[in-house]
């Protein structure tokens, strides 16, 4: 049966937009799912009201990363068209803005983690300025272990949050990590109960809306420590 349903769903609950992957495959990234995301982020970019994004999956999965077969049919065609070793293809230098254009976002960015964030799935996360992650969360870049690097910011990304070392052992043996070892290696920020994600993000957003009068992603980790003092939990 044909699926019906956005791939991209759009909600808000006071000021805060909800963006909700749901395509096909457990959101696998293929050409259409990643057309449709630069859609979206471009659409997001318009926006001059929002307080915060929150990005999550389905119920069962964030994403499952990038179609390597895809992948492998489109980096053969990029590579026709370059005319030297140090050109990059247009698409994949429109894709990685429309990665990295989360990052830059002057409000909260949330990513809620459910399931498998593998692969493209994880550069949304990691690009993202917070990382919440449910029980079932399994994080990871797999890229290596098919001959390819993440190249979506992923690298850069990974270094910064959890440092070179851990970051190393991500992007370098392809390992998949629980939400409870993402969590303690620094990559997770928060752990949430199984279907809490999202009220937490919603909660620790409208907190910082609150009580933060000029946001700063570099602060991330004090704002999370502050919230979470303030709901009684020792950090």
């Amino acid at each position: 049966m044909e699926q019906t349903k956005p791939w991209f769903e759009q909600t808000e609950e006071n000021g805060v937009l909800v963006l909700t992957m749901q395509a096909p495959g457990n959101n696998l990234m293929t050409g259409a799912f990643l057309e449709t995301y630069e859609k979206t982020m471009e659409q997001i970019s318009q926006r001059t009201d929002l307080k915060g994004l929150v990005i999550r999956g389905t119920a069962r999965h964030f994403s499952v990363g990038a179609d390597v077969a895809s992948l492998a049919e489109r980096s053969a065609a990029d590579l026709e068209g370059m005319t030297s070793d140090t050109d990059l293809p247009p698409e994949h230098i429109r894709q990685k803005k429309a990665f990295t254009f989360l990052h830059d976002l002057p409000f909260p960015v949330v990513s809620v983690i459910s399931g498998f964030c593998i692969g493209s799935g994880s550069e949304i996360a990691v690009n993202s300025h917070i990382r919440i992650c449910e029980p079932t969360a399994r994080v990871g870049q797999p890229e290596s272990t098919f001959g390819i690097l993440p190249g979506l910011g992923g690298i850069a990304r990974n270094v910064e949050i959890c440092g070179l070392s851990m970051a190393a052992e991500m992007v370098l043996t392809g390992k998949l990590f629980s939400a409870q070892q993402a969590f303690e290696m620094g990559w997770a920020d928060l752990l949430a109960e199984k279907k809490g994600g999202l009220a937490e993000a919603l909660a620790l957003i409208a907190w910082i809306v609150e009580n933060v009068e000029q946001y700063d992603r570099k602060k991330t980790g004090f704002y999370v420590a502050q919230y979470l003092q303030n709901k009684g939990v020792s950090v």
